[in-house]
């Protein structure tokens, strides 16, 4: 009798512990292709490649790394959660500095979110990735200039992370 209490229990607990991890190995993301992802396809491959020289030669000069992600769907979690489990996933930035970003856009959902490392979050900080967003991402976006959107978004984190946060700190502080 002891023995079959105990079966259950762990049954129980089995049972639970799988609807817990189910949704979690539900969820699926793109491959990390390059410095620019574009599975909801709305950007051109000029334009994808143009980003993506930006990117590189940001790289290049800073270490920093900048992912460009469009996903078609974000599988039912908020922006904020799929945005921090797919810079997890792919990694982003160099291990040591926590210096990597995402710029992560689902139009189907009409949601953006500007992702950053810790490493640099005293740079791009909360205000001043909002900052971009309502005002260089979002009014194209509004417009049905997804493109441009996307370039003056990363544009403008390249302008901040180039050495011209403080600016940048103090133009999110205003808008506020």
């Amino acid at each position: 009798m002891r023995i079959l209490r105990i079966l259950q229990i762990l049954l129980v607990a089995c049972a639970a512990a799988f609807a817990i991890a189910a949704p979690a190995s539900a969820e699926t993301f793109p491959a990390l292709t390059g410095r620019v992802v574009d599975e909801a396809d709305i950007l051109d491959p000029a334009t994808r490649s143009a980003l993506a020289a930006i990117l590189a030669g940001l790289e290049e000069k800073t270490s920093d790394q900048i992912v460009v992600a469009t996903v078609p769907s974000l599988q039912g979690d908020s922006i904020e959660v799929y945005a921090n489990r797919l810079a997890n996933r792919w990694g982003l930035g160099q291990k040591d500095k926590n210096n990597g970003v995402l710029l992560l856009v689902a139009p189907s959902e009409r949601k953006v979110r500007i992702e950053v490392g810790y490493g640099l979050g005293s740079t791009l900080t909360d205000g001043v990735a909002k900052y971009i967003i309502d005002q260089a991402i979002l009014p194209r976006f509004r417009s049905g200039d997804m493109t441009g959107g996307v370039t003056a978004g990363i544009t403008d984190i390249v302008a901040v992370l180039s050495g011209d946060a403080e600016s940048w700190k103090q133009r999110a502080a205003a808008a506020q």
